[in-house]
């Protein structure tokens, strides 16, 4: 049946039910409405017989006291038989108002005559007592007829009497039958709420369960799905990293070959390799950024940045590019446009390179113009406004619309004649939405396209120009030649690769081929680094560095190396002890700047290094001073204060995490564990402490172990206890 049947069905029995229900509640109410008269008019007629007993009661009375004065010559007996004469007038009045119609008008009219007769004779009666005597008035009262009054009064009220009966037995009648009809209505309206509610019932769980089957569905669905999107970021991290590897090695030896002097043929070749190269990168990028897009993995992280630096570095990169085809590439900024602010400015980079090198790429003559304006927004908040205009090829005004979709170009010929992935605009719009911003184009064919992007930023704040910690990408570092590095790698190529870099650096290294071997190495050497590639056979990077971590108790730096370039990677090369991550193709620029900065021994000046503060008894410290150095730029107090934060706040968050525990208290457990993640993160104690805070914030409450949560925690409160002894020794 279609659903559109089933509402009108379900419709028209609702109407229907509600019609009968009215019909039975009608039907009820006018039955307890008889039943409710009926009782009244049988209280009315008690009421009329007894006034008529009342009547006849006085009345007696009077006489009594007419016959007692005569005889008795007593005038006590007198007093008040002219109220009592009242009464029986009232007492006749409310008869007449009571049972006055049709049928009784002629008794009331004869009762009206009995009853003054009767009252005029007694005072006729005690008038001859009072003015003749006794004798006289006795003589009235023998001669029967004050008697033959009462007794014609006492007939009336029995046939009026005779007649409000046949009215009482035809009320009670009435009720009898209302009551029996208005009890069978309510059962019958009782019945019909019972069935109702019956079939309102039936009706409730039959959608309740097919509800049920539908959220049964759906979280199966939803599981599905989480696989198949589990499935598609393992194939992407696998096309990754199978792609990468081997273009590490192209790039590299690429980029050796080109140092080389060769001929110009031979130049031109290894140019051309890699131009094809970076090419070939740009479209794993491309696709790897839709993926982490796509599966809410794309974070903006936002910091200060020198917008005039970043419009600086887009035209020295894409100068050379317009001059070869002969276009004019200007960049302005308007005056009120300020220089510092706060926002992602990687991601404003990604977005002002993807738009200026299509507008370079279908211009062939022109120019092409970058303009950035400002927009006074409410509070603190400034909107730039950024405008990239070309005068290339422009766009149809029909297919401005599609131009955002991925895999999606203007022009079917666009891809074979210019090149790209057509994912460019899709992943610089879905940019802008993540930083609340938006973009809009105006185009038209042969005469070029103006993009707009709108985006919201906070004033920054002062960034250091040459501040301790930070490096100029012209000025190299030396290394020492003292410095011991291990390389854990199992691909040939790339192995070759890193011998040729680290020999060139004058570096001494050792290099094994999976991960059981380089806890082997550890073991019998001392090493500053080892450079860890992820997936390798026998023995993996994660596993390897786990057990240095754990069961070595080694903090030597450990930097990542892998083709995996996914989202989460590098938080999950973190979590698991890695010191820092590098992405393959490795930049060498990028690794020598890693060794550098974690080997800490420079020819030249001291860098902030990875720390290692050792104990009175020869035992390695939790605590890295490194981030918290990072950020201080030398500022001593602001790291003492820091420290002395971490020393009261710690010891708190272990309190509460023991309450929790001994509570059992699952969800406080996890939430202490989660916020004692901040406490210790900017301290280094993430590689000790990360793995059990972990495992408390995610234990399953199903599965509850209370003795092994007691064990971890004994293990943390330990660390804990450490690092804070640790942390009074470094303000000390």
């Amino acid at each position: 049946m279609q659903p559109k049947r089933i509402k009108y069905y379900l419709l028209g029995l609702f109407i229907t039910g509600m019609i009968l229900f009215i019909v039975l509640q009608f039907n009820s109410a006018k039955n307890i409405r008889k039943l409710i008269s009926g009782n009244e008019q049988l209280l009315q007629e008690l009421n009329v017989k007894n006034e008529m007993q009342k009547l006849q009661t006085n009345m007696a009375k009077t006489d009594s006291k007419v016959r007692g004065a005569v005889i008795s010559r007593d005038t006590l007996h007198i007093t008040g038989i002219e109220a009592d004469i009242a009464v029986i007038r009232a007492d006749l009045k409310e008869i007449n108002k009571m049972v006055k119609n049709d049928s009784t008008d002629k008794l009331l009219t004869q009762l009206n005559y009995l009853v003054d007769e009767k009252n005029n004779f007694n005072m006729l009666v005690l008038d001859t007592f009072y003015s003749t005597g006794k004798m006289a008035a006795e003589k009235m009262i023998n001669n029967q007829r004050g008697k033959r009054l009462g007794e014609a009064i006492t007939g009336i009220l029995h046939q009026l009497d005779t007649t409000r009966q046949t009215e009482v037995n035809r009320t009670a009648n009435l009720i009898d039958t209302s009551g029996q009809k208005a009890q069978s209505w309510g059962s019958v309206l009782v019945l019909f709420a019972c069935l109702t509610s019956l079939l309102a019932f039936l009706y409730i769980t039959s959608r309740i369960h097919k509800q049920e089957q539908l959220i049964e569905a759906l979280d199966e669905s939803r599981q599905q799905e989480k696989k198949l999107a589990a499935v598609k970021d393992q194939f992407l991290a696998n096309m990754s990293h199978e792609i990468r590897t081997p273009m590490n090695a192209v790039m590299g030896f690429t980029h050796l070959l080109q140092a080389q002097p060769l001929n110009e043929r031979s130049q031109e070749y290894v140019s051309a390799i890699a131009g094809a190269g970076r090419n070939l990168l740009e479209i794993i990028n491309d696709i790897l950024d839709i993926s982490k897009i796509e599966s809410g993995m794309m974070r903006i992280e936002a910091t200060s940045f020198s917008l005039h630096g970043i419009l600086h570095a887009l035209y020295t990169m894409f100068r050379p590019k317009a001059e070869e085809k002969h276009l004019q590439l200007t960049v302005t900024i308007d005056d009120q446009v300020p220089d510092l602010l706060y926002g992602d400015g990687m991601r404003l980079t990604q977005v002002l390179v993807n738009l200026t090198s299509n507008a370079i790429k279908f211009t062939s003559e022109g120019a092409v113009d970058i303009h950035v304006a400002c927009i006074k927004a409410a509070g603190n908040i400034v909107r730039i406004v950024f405008t990239v205009r070309d005068t290339g090829i422009g766009i149809e005004p029909a297919k401005l619309d599609s131009i955002f979709d991925r895999f999606n170009q203007a022009e079917a010929s666009t891809t074979r004649k210019y090149g790209g992935t057509g994912l460019g605009l899709t992943i610089v719009k879905q940019l802008i939405e993540l930083q609340d911003g938006t973009i809009t184009v105006e185009s038209k064919p042969g005469a070029g396209s103006t993009f707009k992007v709108e985006l919201p930023y906070t004033p920054g704040e002062f960034l250091p120009e040459n501040g301790e910690g930070s490096y100029a990408e012209h000025d190299p570092l030396p290394l020492h030649p003292d410095v011991w590095l291990l390389v854990a790698e199992d691909n040939r190529m790339n192995q070759n690769l890193l011998r040729h870099l680290l020999t060139s650096w004058q570096l001494q290294y050792k290099v094994v081929n999976n991960g059981k071997e380089a806890l082997q190495a550890i073991e019998k050497q001392h090493f500053d680094l080892v450079l860890m590639d992820i997936q390798m056979p026998e023995m993996d990077g994660y596993t390897a560095v786990q057990k240095i971590r754990h069961e070595l108790h080694s903090n030597i730096p450990v930097i990542a190396m892998t083709a995996h370039a996914m989202a989460g990677e590098r938080d999950k090369c973190l979590q698991m002890g890695m010191s820092e991550y590098i992405s393959k193709p490795i930049q060498e620029d990028d690794l020598y700047r890693l060794i550098q900065l974690y080997t800490g021994k420079s020819a030249t000046q001291t860098l902030p290094a990875y720390q290692h503060y050792t104990s009175e008894n020869g035992t390695p410290h939790l605590i890295r001073m490194q981030y918290l150095q990072d950020l201080s730029k030398g500022n001593k107090a602001f790291e003492k204060n820091m420290l002395e934060q971490f020393i009261s706040q710690l010891p708190e968050d272990l309190s509460l995490l023991k309450n929790a525990i001994t509570s059992n208290d699952v969800a406080a457990i996890r939430a202490t564990a989660h916020n004692l993640k901040t406490t210790v993160s900017f301290t280094g104690l993430e590689i000790h402490l990360y793995p059990i805070l972990e495992q408390l914030e995610h234990i399953d409450e199903n599965n509850y172990n209370a003795a092994a949560v007691t064990e971890l925690f004994n293990t943390l409160k330990q660390l804990c206890l450490q690092a804070i002894q640790e942390a009074i020794d470094i303000i000390l």
